[in-house]
């Protein structure tokens, strides 16, 4: 097997280790939005209904296109079918991302190889980008960054071939795709707008390099035509947006207007952050919110210019420092704990692979741009050899966006957009220079070890090591406990929970402790442990819901209600939690809607107030669940129902009992409607499958549940 075919092998593997976490980390049930993923998510829906762009008519800026754009499409492929319409689709709607972040991945090994030559390095970049965990997770997070990469990757790979000695016809072919993707990038997140004046200079610089003799004019000409071009492709790919914002605006917005918001936000206002967010709300037009935040902005300056030097070492920090954010971890509710397996891989493969990533990236590109060579073997030279102009190109990029950022705002998560050009030389420092440290200069370490000193500095001293500490020990403690229960001795395990609780206490670790004491039999314990949970926190549904299930179960229908019913809780996420994790030993006759269905009805909305009745629309594709005192004994199934679609006086079901059907007609008005069923286990699954049609709010209804219940007709046998 040849070198080349052994190195595709390896690709292939890291692609697949690569989709494989993404696909794990995804298969968890659908995350809480958290950042800017609440915004997309309701730009995207609002594309998807026919309402255009209408959020940014009261939100405080408008926002780059492209990447609401590409999740609405993300969404409309998957489509709906038939769960509620916030959740399935939208999870679904997630792949799209994840198969761009695996493509990500080998554009980072296309991208090293072409940026220090070594297939060895590539491959180690690859491996990185595949397991760094900014990368996994984001690939499943309804953000930018993951668009903004692969196009970014797809600019930059483009641009440097451009660089390179090309015929013409195929330089040009370059140049115009490198502009398209960069644009596109800029579309998807206006931080590389500027840089593309700078990526133009430094192609005219590459191709005028590449040509050193003859006609002065043509030498001058080849270069201003390759950079005009690239603008031109880039301004090509942007100016529909531009105009399109001339069109519904009456004014001038390139991409976005993010520049002018952050100019008033993060320069020391007067007003409070809730304060501009109301006054920028109030103006419905975003050219006229530009230009007040601009003005209001640039007349802050004006008063106290010194702002714009007290913001930069903050901006550092922020930037540089690791700070556990919500969507560190993609969990279903941020109030939950973080388990520990999915802690220590974050703090490996996040927090101490970022540092050696920054570190290695930094000795990596010293190295690259040294001004001579000091061994004189020619073999040992070439071997260390790094080309100069790309790992410029990579610099200028790095040296823009940081200096973006600090004079702008700074965000750990802003380092994403960095990793493209820090990964391959880091990389390339792990392979090459760990083999060969005397290629490095030692007067070279002198030079960068401030820098390294001052990142280092920011970020050990940024750390929370208070936080990892704690999740460490609790999670330690949790874990013990979650063994022992998996071995059946719960008296072991409610001590180790009890430990994790005296490390911190909280709504998981009270949780665990409730479902070791009912493992004990211990109920009146159990109760307390769970509504400990939720008094630790309100707003933490799955303590609330827990609650009300242990409630119901002993009766206490009233206090179910309430824990049910939560403190402000999403009664969507809810049903849907519900559904999944509870439901046993589900009863013969079921209220659909009364406040204690919970765990028993799935593929529905909300209960409403609907006909008379409390009941709930079903979106499609509807699933209960029955209790059966017996099994293989013939028993009658009672369901009311009614369907009142707007544009349908007739509206056809089908109900299916153990994968037996039947197909019904329902009207505007309810009827009950009977079904002799033989139950083969003692839990059965009703589906009530139907059309659907989409309601004012975006909601796809099918049909409205009211009741259920089985009546076992002969008794029997098992």
């Amino acid at each position: 097997m040849t070198h080349r075919s052994q190195a595709r092998i390896f690709l292939l593997i890291i692609l697949a280790l690569a989709l494989g976490l993404r696909l794990i980390l995804w298969s968890q049930p659908l995350h809480e939005p958290a950042n800017d993923e609440v915004e997309y998510i309701t730009v995207a829906r609002d594309l998807l209904e026919g309402r255009g762009w209408s959020f940014y008519e009261q939100y405080h800026w408008l926002r780059a296109p492209l990447y609401p754009l590409f999740l609405a499409a993300s969404w409309r492929l998957v489509g709906d079918d038939g769960w509620p319409y916030a959740t399935r689709a939208l999870h679904l709607a997630a792949l799209p991302n994840i198969l761009l972040s695996v493509v990500s991945v080998y554009l980072t090994y296309a991208l090293t190889m072409r940026l220090v030559k070594h297939q060895q390095s590539a491959l180690l970049a690859a491996l990185i980008a595949a397991v760094l965990w900014t990368n996994a997770t984001f690939a499943s997070l309804y953000m930018s960054e993951t668009l903004f990469t692969v196009l970014f990757q797809v600019g930059m790979l483009m641009l440097l071939h451009a660089a390179d000695q090309q015929p013409a016809s195929q330089r040009w072919l370059l140049v115009i795709a490198a502009g398209a993707a960069l644009g596109l990038a800029a579309l998807t997140r206006s931080l590389a707008l500027l840089f593309l004046l700078v990526a133009a200079l430094w192609l005219a610089f590459q191709v005028l390099r590449r040509n050193p003799s003859g006609d002065v004019r043509r030498r001058l000409t080849v270069p201003l035509l390759t950079a005009t071009l690239f603008l031109l492709s880039t301004g090509m790919v942007i100016a529909p947006w531009t105009i399109r914002n001339y069109q519904a605006y009456g004014g001038f917005i390139l991409i976005e207007t993010g520049l002018s918001y952050n100019l008033w936000v993060f320069n020391e206002p007067r007003e409070d952050r809730d304060t501009i967010h109301r006054i920028l709300e109030g103006i419905s037009n975003p050219v006229e919110r530009s230009n007040y935040a601009t003005a209001r902005g640039l007349e802050r300056l004006r008063e106290d210019p010194a702002i714009l030097v007290r913001k930069l070492w903050p901006n550092w920090v922020f930037l540089a420092r690791v700070k556990p954010i919500q969507d560190r971890f993609l969990m279903e509710h941020y109030v939950a704990d973080v388990d520990l397996p999915l802690f220590v891989a974050a703090l490996i493969s996040d927090d101490l692979l970022y540092l050696l990533i920054t570190i290695g990236a930094i000795i990596g590109l010293a190295h690259a741009v040294r001004i001579r060579n000091t061994p004189s073997d020619q073999q040992f030279h070439q071997s260390c050899h790094l080309p100069v102009a790309p790992a410029v190109l990579c610099l200028l990029w790095i040296g823009y966006a940081i200096a973006t950022m600090l004079l702008t705002h700074g965000e750990a998560r802003y380092r994403h957009f960095l990793f493209p050009t820090l990964i391959p030389y880091a990389a390339w420092t792990f392979t090459i220079l760990t083999q060969r440290i005397a290629c490095f200069e030692r007067r070279r370490l002198l030079m960068i070890a401030p820098l390294v000193c001052i990142f280092l500095w920011t970020v050990l001293t940024a750390y929370p090591w208070a936080w990892a500490g704690e999740n460490l020990a609790r999670g330690s403690r949790a874990l013990i406990g979650d063994v022992w229960m998996a071995l059946g001795a719960p008296d072991r395990a409610a001590r180790a929970y009890l430990s994790a609780l005296s490390v911190k206490a909280t709504p998981d670790g009270w949780l665990r402790l409730g479902h070791a004491h009912l493992a004990r039999g211990e109920i009146a314990q159990a109760r307390i442990a769970y509504r400990a949970a939720w008094d630790a926190s309100r707003v933490y549904f799955i303590a609330s819901a827990r609650l009300g299930d242990l409630e119901r179960s002993l009766g206490n229908l009233d206090e179910a209600r309430r824990a049910f019913a939560g403190y402000y809780a999403d009664e969507q996420r809810v049903t849907d939690w519900s559904w999944r994790m509870l439901g046993r030993d589900p009863p013969s006759s079921l209220d659909v809607g009364d406040g204690l269905d919970f765990g028993y009805v799935g593929g529905v909305y909300p209960a409403e107030e609907l006909q008379g009745v409390r009941a709930r629309w079903s979106a499609g594709r509807a699933l209960l669940r029955l209790g059966s005192a017996t099994t293989n004994t013939q028993a009658l199934l009672t369901l009311r129902l009614a369907a009142p679609h707007p544009e349908r006086n007739a509206v056809p079901a089908r109900i299916c009992v153990d994968g037996t059907c039947r197909s019904i007609s329902l009207s505007a008005d309810w009827r009950t409607c009977t079904f002799i069923v033989n139950p083969q286990h003692t839990t059965i699954l009703v589906e009530v499958e139907s059309p659907t049609f989409t309601a004012a709010d975006g909601r796809r209804l099918g049909v409205l549940i009211d009741r259920a219940h089985l009546t076992v007709l002969v008794a029997g046998s098992e």
